[in-house]
C-alpha cells in the first residue's frame, strides 16, 4: 500500500531558489521568482492571471517559463488551472 505526501516547495527568502520535495533545486530568474512569489502569497496559492500581471512585470506568464529551470519549473512546480488561474502544485492551505 502506498501513501502520497502533499507536494513541498521550501525557497530562498528572495524565492530565487527552490526546492521541490526535499530533491530538485530549481533557479528561477528575477521574473519567475516574481510569478511564483505572488502565487505563494496568495489565497489557497492560487491567482488570477490578472492579479500575478498586475503584481508583477510580466506580459505572459507561460512565456516567462521558457529560460533557465523554467521549463521544469512550469512542468512540476506551476499549475495552468482553467480560466487563467495559476496555482503551486500543493494543496490547497487551509488558514
Amino acid at each position: 500500500m502506498s501513501t502520497h505526501s502533499k507536494p513541498e516547495l521550501e525557497f530562498s527568502d528572495d524565492c530565487r531558489i527552490i526546492s521541490f520535495n526535499g530533491k530538485v533545486r530549481y533557479r528561477l530568474t528575477p521574473g519567475q521568482a516574481d510569478i511564483v512569489r505572488v502565487l505563494h502569497r496568495s489565497p489557497y496559492r492560487e491567482a488570477s492571471t490578472h492579479a500575478i500581471k498586475k503584481q508583477t512585470e510580466c506580459r505572459s506568464i507561460r512565456d516567462s517559463f521558457k529560460t533557465g529551470d523554467g521549463r521544469e519549473i512550469w512542468k512540476n512546480v506551476i499549475v495552468n488551472r482553467p480560466r487563467g488561474f495559476y496555482r503551486l502544485n500543493l494543496t490547497p492551505k487551509n488558514d
